[in-house]
């Protein structure tokens, strides 16, 4: 069978029956009732197999490994589409989303129509929303930082998931968040300099973005290769020890 997604009209009329809070108590179900006909098949991913099964809502690395593992050959264009996430959040991982994400079905959020839309949606394909997002930014997060050169491609990632504000708020506010070369370039001056990050690990990554966003104002960071990145921020490494 062919993966599913959802038709964008109604994509669009979801998010207006959350935001009016009609269909807010669909999320208290076990089960998220959805209209089948309005589902569309993409022609070249398959439905896949015991993803579900995979996931793990106390181990994010682990779940976003098998996240991209089984949609490891999706174009950044169908990582992209919101339809993609708004489907596999509501019907074929909705099981771990309200587990992951459980104050709407707990009955605990005090303002369940904006929780929702913060998980369940994209308010667009802007990298910073794509990075948010409970199941895009899990993809996307392991696309920027697998480094198939590594003996573990995915040793970079798991500094990515050291705090996973770090992908999502810290490094997702900035345009060069995703330019893959940038991101393995600030995760490379990671590994390389464990001794500077061993303590304010969150004040210090938000530092080194925020140097780097500067940086960007006056040179093209998309054109540059991760070398280029690791150098930048060797020049401020007094500063990050100084945090």
């Amino acid at each position: 069978m062919k993966q599913k997604i959802f038709r964008d009209r109604y994509v669009n009329e979801l998010k207006k029956k959350v935001q009016s809070g009609e269909i807010v108590n669909h999320y208290k179900s076990t089960e998220f009732v959805y209209d089948k006909n309005e589902v569309l098949p993409v022609q070249n991913i398959d439905t896949p197999t015991g993803l579900l099964s995979n996931l793990d809502v106390k181990n994010d690395l682990k779940t976003a490994i098998a996240i991209y593992k089984t949609y490891e050959n999706l174009e950044p264009i169908q990582a992209s589409d919101e339809r993609l996430w708004t489907y596999l959040a509501h019907v074929d991982l909705y099981p771990y989303m309200i587990e992951r994400w459980p104050e709407v079905y707990n009955g605990d959020s005090n303002n369940p129509s904006k929780y929702i839309l913060d998980h369940w949606f994209l308010s667009s394909s802007a990298q910073n929303n794509l990075l948010r997002h409970a199941l895009a930014g899990l993809w996307w997060s392991v696309h920027l930082s697998v480094d198939e050169e590594r003996e573990n491609k995915y040793e970079l990632t798991e500094i990515f998931f050291r705090n996973l504000d770090f992908p999502t708020r810290t490094m997702g506010t900035y345009k060069f968040g995703r330019h893959k070369e940038a991101v393995l370039g600030i995760l490379e001056f990671i590994q390389e300099n464990e001794d500077l990050f061993k303590s304010k690990f969150q004040d210090k990554t938000r530092f080194v973005t925020k140097h780097l966003n500067v940086v960007g104002g006056v040179k093209p960071l998309s054109y540059f290769k991760r070398d280029f990145f690791k150098s930048e921020l060797e020049k401020v490494s007094d500063s990050i020890s100084a945090i």
